[in-house]
């Protein structure tokens, strides 16, 4: 059984949250997922995301919490991070730089792992990064560039972060 609550206007949303929760008899997975967005001035915007997750029972590594790459911590690899506890933060700042163009400050903090209600203090990844996205007839495209502890990566993604 997966029940997803969500709140999903029309609108640009100043505030999104996603509760999922997913039981399976082997074993049951929460997920809180909270974005807010604060208009910082013309065309100007700071995106804050925290998420939380839990898992119980035997999670699979298919069915693992997953962090790493563009939809989570950028500047590490896809998918890098694993663990049956999920925790992560991330703060944008959006600007203007041409009339389709968009500059983006942000700051990714997380980890996955197993056992426990928090990661211990060296399990926590974060990374800092600039990007750049253009909106186009087919949705929005955007390049990030992140550096991590472990070096740095550029990811692509089309359509929004978060």
């Amino acid at each position: 059984m997966i029940v997803k609550l969500r709140e999903s206007p029309l609108v640009i949303p100043r505030t999104h949250r996603q509760f999922t929760v997913i039981l399976y008899f082997r074993f049951q997975k929460f997920m809180i997922d909270h974005s807010k967005y604060v208009r910082a001035g013309h065309a100007q915007v700071w995106a804050m995301r925290a998420a939380y997750g839990l898992g119980y029972g035997d999670l699979t590594e298919f069915n693992q919490f997953r962090l790493g790459g563009q939809g989570s911590l950028r500047g590490y690899r896809d998918d890098q991070f694993r663990g049956d506890r999920m925790l992560l933060a991330s703060l944008e700042y959006r600007f203007p730089l041409a009339k389709k163009f968009q500059g983006i400050i942000f700051t990714d903090w997380g980890s996955a792992w197993d056992g426990g209600m928090l990661p211990k203090g060296g399990d926590i990844y974060g990374s800092i990064g600039l990007g750049v996205g253009v909106n186009t007839p087919f949705g929005p495209l955007r390049l990030d560039y992140g550096r991590g502890r472990q070096g740095g990566r550029f990811h692509f993604s089309i359509g929004s972060t978060f």
